[in-house]
């Protein structure tokens, strides 16, 4: 894998992303947006006891993290299809990991951005609202900081791979069903540490290794893309 290389498709990547009104300007409102519906929820229930901001934390940080990142993965890869931008990657001397790895890389960052918005959003005006808030788990901390950057990275670079390797049909149901897959999952786990907080170190670990074992899949998974096999076009 050609590290230079990486990082010249990341960094074409981030620019194409940063110019790209429409497709950041729709992720600051989705971050905001479940910020402040959040925020609305948590302040109601200081109203009848301590606000714990840990459930909402874990579930935000990687809510939003996915969510971005499968809004600006359309841009990245699928785009790409229809515009031709995929045949010029292809025929340039980088194999497909490492223009795979690349692309996760320049989604992944704006990504986790967004996701540090909606975190730092929430977590200023509910305690700006006067409520009581229960300081915040140092698993809450480590989840936000590792586990929910790694977690959107898996799941970019496993709709990435999808992208690259299959057609607009089949893309469109894998993508469908590995949403709803992680929808879920994050709603389980939030509801397990609202529930009972002590769950709290058993859930963040839960995440930081299945991330982690989600990535590790993507990267075998890329090392086995073929250029020749790549499906290049996708009708408009």
């Amino acid at each position: 894998m050609n590290r230079e290389g990486v990082l010249i498709v990341a960094r074409k990547e981030l620019r194409e992303i940063s110019i790209n009104r429409g497709s950041w300007i729709s992720a600051l409102f989705l971050a905001l947006f479940f910020a402040f519906t959040n925020m609305a929820n948590l302040v109601a229930q200081g109203g009848q006891g301590t606000v714990v901001l840990d459930g909402p934390l874990v579930y935000l940080s990687m809510f939003i993290g996915v969510f971005t990142g499968f809004i600006l993965a359309g841009a990245v890869f699928y785009r790409e299809k229809q515009s031709g931008v995929i045949e010029t990657l292809l025929c340039t001397p980088l194999n497909l990991r490492t223009i795979w790895l690349g692309k996760v890389i320049g989604v992944a960052v704006p990504a986790y951005l967004m996701a540090l918005v909606a975190v730092g959003v929430l977590a200023a005006f509910t305690l700006s609202s006067g409520a009581a808030v229960q300081s915040v788990q140092p698993f809450t901390v480590l989840h936000v900081a590792l586990a929910a950057p790694l977690f959107a990275a898996a799941a970019i670079g496993l709709v990435g791979y999808v992208q690259l390797a299959l057609g607009m049909r089949e893309n469109r149901f894998i993508n469908f069903g590995v949403f709803t897959l992680l929808i879920l999952g994050l709603t389980v786990s939030s509801s397990l540490i609202s529930f009972n907080l002590n769950l709290l170190g058993s859930v963040v670990l839960a995440i930081l290794a299945a991330s982690a074992g989600l990535l590790a899949l993507a990267y075998y998974l890329s090392g086995r893309l073929k250029k020749e096999k790549i499906i290049t076009t996708i009708p408009d």
